[in-house]
């Protein structure tokens, strides 16, 4: 009996041996892939496209249903299989990126897979294009052995379809004639040698120009590594940005580019020429991004004595207007157009209507403005005083205003020549000169009868 137990008790030992070593070949049978340098929305799924398969020449086969993969490296399978091998980095990732070969299974990052070989991962982000991943599982070089299985991390490359653009928050308010300074960003695509990857922004103004130098070039200050500044005619309201320089490595044709997925910062000048000025940026026929800074209006009211009752606005008075620097307004169909130094080669605006108002367009809503009368209404003089437009408080902002209100002095009555006082004093004299003349003929005329 007790050489039962015996014998028992050492089975079950065995059994638990073999318990363990199964476990622990089991966990060792697995490795983990993990993906590097994607943006934080972004999602993947993969599929295993090479397969371990010890009856084959390489000890790999094609998984079946991922061939386009590899038709370019071969006539056969094993071939496509050594020549794939034997390619350099970018050959293979160009190859696999102009195949096209989609993937539905989700992929979870990182991921533990439990089979050896490679495997095709396909990524979606909103704003980017994702090229496929290869990733490779392989065998432990010591043993050589399946249960070696090696984890792996593979770097997303991924290329921009849409770019930010910004404005100086002291550009949002401008003035026409204004320069407003845009900032530009894009993510630099990674490109494998031979494969077709651009980068081109198109960038479109309306209400605006881009400034350019005595060439009539746009200058575009580019802002990663040692990139050279960039100088690009416009045509018309558009400036296309080809920054194709940055992604072929010019100086070495068998490297990859080598600013790959690095951020690219590039700044230009637009003069404001209308009311509000609009600037989109795009990528292809991607969504633009939208940048606008605005200009606000300036409203002169002109009414008669303050304090006066009634109080009357008055039409016909004429103003120009005058900035902090003392210079005098231009305008064309009320809107600012530029600046002069006298009053009298400024543009004057009238004011009209019931309200006697005169509205003009085109200013800056964080700078000051004053009206400066030089034509008072009939009846009225000439205020000498300037007033200043205020800026209203939570005006939205394509609705910023400036309002003053200017108040004038009638004319002083003069006396003059003729008038009403003339005449009754003229009148009197002749009353008396006739009493005086009747007294002196009644006087005679007694004088001779006696």
């Amino acid at each position: 009996m007790k050489r039962v137990k015996k014998l028992l008790t050492l089975m079950l030992a065995v059994m638990m041996m073999l318990s363990m070593t199964i476990i622990s070949s089991a966990a060792e049978k697995s490795a983990v892939i993990t993906i590097t340098g994607a943006g934080e929305g972004a999602t993947f799924t993969y599929a295993q496209v090479i397969k371990a398969d010890t009856s084959k020449a390489t000890g790999w086969a094609i998984v079946p249903g991922y061939e386009a993969l590899f038709a370019s490296f071969g006539n056969d399978e094993q071939s496509q299989i050594e020549g794939y091998i034997a390619a350099s980095e970018s050959a293979r990732a160009a190859a696999i990126k102009a195949a096209n070969v989609s993937t539905s299974d989700v992929f979870t990052n990182p991921m533990t897979v439990s089979k050896a070989g490679l495997y095709l991962i396909n990524g979606t982000e909103e704003g980017y294009d994702y090229n496929p991943m290869l990733a490779y599982i392989g065998f432990d070089d010591k043993t050589g052995e399946e249960k070696g299985l090696v984890d792996t991390t593979i770097k997303a490359k991924r290329t921009p379809k849409t770019v930010g653009k910004t404005v100086a928050d002291t550009d949002k308010f401008v003035q026409v004639g204004d320069e407003v300074t845009y900032t530009l960003t894009a993510t630099i695509p990674y490109s494998p040698k031979g494969s077709q990857t651009t980068l081109v922004i198109t960038d479109e103004l309306t209400g605006g120009k881009f400034k350019v130098n005595a060439a009539g070039k746009a200058v575009v200050t580019v802002d990663v590594g040692d990139a050279p500044t960039m100088e690009i005619t416009p045509d018309g309201n558009k400036l296309t940005i080809d920054l194709a320089s940055l992604i072929i490595n010019s100086d070495d044709p068998k490297v990859d580019n080598k600013y790959a997925n690095m951020t690219v910062t590039l700044t230009y000048v637009a003069i404001v020429t209308g009311t509000e000025i609009e600037n989109k940026a795009y990528i292809g026929n991607n969504p633009a991004t939208v940048v606008k800074s605005y200009t606000g209006k300036l409203k002169i009211t002109k009414m008669n004595e303050a304090g006066s009752n009634p109080s009357v606005a008055l039409a016909g008075a004429g103003f120009v207007v005058v900035n902090a620097d003392g210079k005098f307004a231009t305008l064309e169909n009320g809107v600012l157009t530029g600046w002069v130094d006298k009053a009298d080669d400024a543009t004057i605006i009238t004011t009209e209507g019931s309200d006697g108002t005169a509205t003009v367009e085109g200013f800056d809503a964080n700078k000051t403005y004053k009206f400066h009368e030089v034509v008072a209404p009939e009846g009225y003089k000439i205020n000498p005083n300037d007033v200043t437009a205020e800026w209203k408080p939570g005006m939205a902002d394509n609705e910023q205003i400036a309002e003053a209100t200017m108040h004038d002095l009638k004319l002083s009555t003069l006396p003059f020549t003729g008038g009403k006082g003339t005449a009754a004093f003229t009148g009197f004299g002749v009353l008396l000169m006739s009493i005086g003349a009747g007294l002196f003929f009644a006087n005679k005329k007694d004088k001779s009868v006696k």
